[in-house]
């Protein structure tokens, strides 16, 4: 790809989409994340009353295409925070747009915020986003959970089914979901309490012609999730309950 900053779209939308798609392309296990990932994957974001801006984007890499990737960026103009990057590069990337319009936000093999999700392995397929299970872990895994995760979350249950296959690209692997949660108790019982209010909010503000009805979707979920082989350390630590604090308040990072 040339060095020409006239590659860059004005639409952040768009521009993510066209990353995203580039990743697929180069081969690189890169995958966009967060908002902008539900942006591409789900329709009923578009518009309607979980439509919202964005102001910046988020990759999730492996180490070993953090050089790939690294110069991916560079060969769009993308301009490095190079103190930040010397400071965290082992796991995190920040990159600006040259003319400050947005930003990209990467993490390397895990998203750590209130919980961890080891996307080790994951990062690869035909999709330009992380896989609609690990989207949905991403977002039910924030303690502090606001509207527009909430908005995010419902739209992806609205829009795709929940499968027993994990190679469904569009669908929910609910292989996935339980692999994770049986693992980690905090993990858990922050994205129960996360779906009740999904719940809660699709009861208030449902989407007229939503694929799936998102209530069933979340008690499906919810079922699934307490079937679910635990782990002895989730046994364990289910023992302690709510006595001791079960996730992080990730402090934000300075650019």
């Amino acid at each position: 790809m040339a060095d020409d900053e006239t590659l860059i779209l004005s639409d952040i939308r768009e521009e993510a989409k066209r990353l995203a798609e580039a990743t697929v392309t180069l081969g690189l296990s890169a995958r966009l994340i967060g908002g902008l990932a539900i942006w591409i994957r789900c329709p009923s974001v578009h518009s309607g009353p979980f439509a919202r801006s964005y102001d910046d984007m988020d990759f999730a890499i492996s180490a070993a295409s953090s050089t790939k990737f690294k110069a991916l960026l560079m060969t769009q103009g993308y301009v490095p925070d190079q103190f930040f990057n010397g400071l965290h590069g082992a796991t995190r990337l920040y990159y600006s747009e040259p003319a400050g319009r947005w930003s990209i936000d990467v993490v390397i093999d895990e998203l750590a915020m209130s919980h961890s999700l080891d996307l080790r392995g994951r990062l690869d397929g035909p999709a330009p986003t992380i896989t609609l299970a690990d989207l949905l872990l991403t977002k039910l895994q924030v303690w502090e959970i606001n509207r527009k995760d909430l908005g995010d979350t419902l739209c992806l249950l609205a829009d795709h089914a929940l499968s027993d296959d994990d190679t469904a690209v569009e669908a929910i692997s609910l292989p996935r979901v339980r692999a994770v949660l049986g693992k980690d108790w905090g993990f858990c019982h922050t994205v129960e309490r996360n779906l009740q209010r999904v719940a809660a909010l699709w009861s208030q503000e449902p989407l007229p012609g939503a694929a799936h009805d998102v209530a069933s979707q979340v008690t499906a979920l919810r079922d699934a999730i307490e079937a679910a082989p635990k782990s002895r350390a989730w046994r364990l630590r289910s023992r302690v309950g709510e006595r001791i604090r079960w996730y992080e308040t990730p402090e934000e990072v300075k650019h």
